[in-house]
């Protein structure tokens, strides 16, 4: 049995929260703070302590629920965007429209073959690889991605989640051109489909789907909407009983598999000097092209509509070779997905390969089984008209979205790890000196930091904006204008200039050194249970329960602009040469996400257009000198 989650002391939390602030607010607002915190700490902190102590006991996870419905449950913002991120696969090379419909039954097979791994108990525990190394991880998560969904509501959505225990049949819903079909894989009659059946049925929507009227009514664009919108939109679309059943078998899918037409180019990233940045690929995509594919659809005249993003799990294939994932985040951290979709990749490359010509399949399995159902909608008027205002809402918020996929070639973790720092630690730290060298100044950020060493651990926030990561970045950048990098020494025979640039690199190491070791302490506290964000959380949601209303520490100014993530990160690990990426988390902030290579860093950056202050592109600049003068300095 693994442990639960601890409740750190309010003495430990509120020592954190200071340092954490002292970086990100003035010194007027921190003493403000400091004096909230002495009248909390002597009068309803104790009380609200002993109620989490209590809850913990009583409970798997005291903090689960509150964590839960603060970061996803309780967030009115629409799914894509803002909250479902999107992974881009290594593309594929389909010459035929039965290579795509292959390729899609070989996903389904394996996503059969590792649902039926989870029901007979063989999924491999995972256990920690430093930090108390070998303690098992909680594994929960990796049981809520097939069959999940999550429900809009009002205020507050829910999750469907399947029951335990094998069950008699399953199906996917496959989406093409904005109709929907449900596949069965497996009935309790006759068992799973195997892969040449469900390839004939792919190939019939892949035919049948063109050739119907364009679907005016897709009511899958409702999906991007405000959660309490769509909420509301969804009670009118259950009263029709044929509308409950299409979406009754949306939510209950294993997953979808939206089958897509590649997005305008008009969605390639531009470089640092205005000209599209990044590799080429099938048709003059580039990588961040295929990002907006998955993280949005291209808009409502494209593949928006061709989606729910409610659903846990989105397969996007695009009949260019182009493929990868949209996912919903409240069931499950990116590192579960990734290895899922990674591993499926893996078996259906090592497979042999088929002889059997695909045309002879479709005309020898379709004699004995039904072709896939197509559903059909009842769209009233005023759902007609919610669909035209979802899809100008969702259309507005794509054309705002600023997003750039950039690989960092000149080093990778190879080098990082050569110069004694962990390369989650030291990207951390040049994100910090990139956003301080285009603005002066660090702000609130959120990195994701696991705590699956607990029952039902998901993750907590390393916050890496500390005074040591500011006192480094402004020594970084004194005497220097933005986005310009360390000189190298220069051989100067003991000249007083060299000795001085000798003492100032020490210096700068010195600083770097001490801003490492604070990032790495920061992260120990976490992945242990004791980081600040989730203890501060259940103070706050204990305040309301107990006493009905919240204290000063909760409605002051620094708490509010300690909650803003201005830089919201996170590293996302993949062994193939895939990413993932996600928006900003509020209007004028980033979103960054990373995966070290070797011997390059792949970044996802993205921010608004709508935003006087931000911009991906000059962000990725930045982002780049402050890692080439990383490697001036360790080197």
């Amino acid at each position: 049995m693994l442990p639960k989650v601890p409740v750190p002391t309010v003495e430990q939390t509120m020592n954190e929260y200071l340092r954490v602030l002292q970086p990100i607010v003035t010194p007027q607002q921190l003493d403000r703070t400091k004096s909230i915190i002495k009248q909390f700490s002597a009068t309803i902190g104790p009380a609200l302590q002993e109620y989490l102590q209590t809850k913990r006991e009583t409970e798997d996870n005291w903090a689960y629920y509150y964590w839960l419905n603060d970061m996803y449950m309780d967030n009115p913002l629409p799914l894509p965007i803002n909250s479902n991120p999107g992974m881009v696969m290594p593309p594929r090379r389909f010459t035929t429209v039965n290579d795509l419909a292959l390729f899609a039954a070989q996903l389904i097979d394996q996503l059969m073959d590792h649902k039926e791994m989870l029901e007979g108990g063989g999924l491999k525990q995972e256990r920690a690889a430093s930090r108390e190394k070998g303690q098992p991880l909680c594994m929960a998560q990796y049981y809520r991605l097939l069959g999940s969904c999550r429900r809009p509501g009002d205020p507050r959505d829910s999750q469907y989640l399947p029951p335990g225990g094998e069950q008699s049949d399953a199906h996917v819903i496959v989406c093409c051109r904005k109709h929907m079909y449900c596949v069965p894989v497996k009935a309790g009659d006759r068992g799973r489909l195997n892969e040449n059946e469900l390839t004939a049925q792919l190939l019939h929507i892949l035919n049948e789907a063109p050739c119907l009227p364009e679907q005016e009514s897709a009511v899958g664009i409702l999906t991007t909407e405000q959660r309490p919108k769509w909420a509301a939109d969804r009670e009118m679309l259950l009263v029709e009983e044929r509308n409950a059943r299409n979406i009754e078998l949306i939510e209950t899918a294993l997953v979808l598999i939206c089958i897509d037409e590649p997005i305008p180019l008009t969605y390639n990233a531009r470089g640092f000097n205005g000209s599209p940045a990044g590799a080429h690929y099938a048709g003059g995509r580039d990588e961040s092209n295929m990002a907006h594919e998955m993280i949005h659809g291209g808009g409502s005249a494209f593949n928006t509509a061709n989606r729910w993003f409610d659903k846990t799990m989105q397969l996007i294939i695009c009949n260019d070779g182009t493929w990868g994932l949209c996912y919903e985040h409240s069931p499950s951290e990116g590192i579960a997905v990734v290895q899922l979709l990674e591993g499926i990749l893996k078996r259906i490359d090592e497979a042999p390969a088929r002889e059997e010509a695909a045309e002879q399949l479709q005309v020898h399995q379709q004699a004995h089984l039904p072709p896939p159902e197509r559903l059909e909608w009842i769209v009233r008027p005023e759902i007609e008209r919610r669909l035209r205002e979802a899809a100008r809402s969702v259309d507005r918020r794509i054309e705002d979205l600023d997003f750039y996929v950039y690989r960092y070639k000149p080093y990778g973790k190879n080098f990082i790890k050569a110069c004694q720092v962990s390369p989650d630690v030291f990207i951390q730290l040049a994100l910090q000196l990139a956003h301080y060298k285009l603005y002066g100044h660090l702000v609130s950020t959120y990195e994701s930091a696991s705590t699956r060493r607990f029952l039902l651990g998901r993750v907590d926030c390393i916050r890496s904006a500390s005074t040591e990561a500011l006192e480094w970045a402004k020594a970084m950048c004194q005497g220097e204008g933005p986005n310009v990098t360390l000189e190298s020494d220069k051989e100067d025979d003991y000249s007083a200039e060299a000795s001085a640039d000798v003492k100032k690199k020490d210096h700068l190491r010195e600083l770097f050194r001490c801003a490492a070791a604070r990032q790495t302490e920061v992260m120990v506290q976490n992945i242990l249970g004791y980081g600040i964000d989730i203890h501060l959380l259940g103070l706050r949601e204990a305040c309301r329960e107990r006493e009905g209303n919240m204290h000063e520490l909760f409605t002051d100014e620094c708490y509010k602009i300690a909650n803003c993530f201005l830089l919201s990160t996170s590293q996302v690990a993949c062994s193939t040469n895939s990413f993932m990426g996600y928006g900003p988390v509020t209007p004028h902030g980033y979103g960054a996400s990373y995966n070290p290579h070797p011997n390059e860093i792949i970044f996802c950056i993205s921010a608004f257009f709508s935003s006087d202050k931000t911009s991906a592109s000059r962000f990725a600049r930045s982002l780049q000198d402050s890692l080439d003068a990383m490697r001036d300095l360790l080197s």
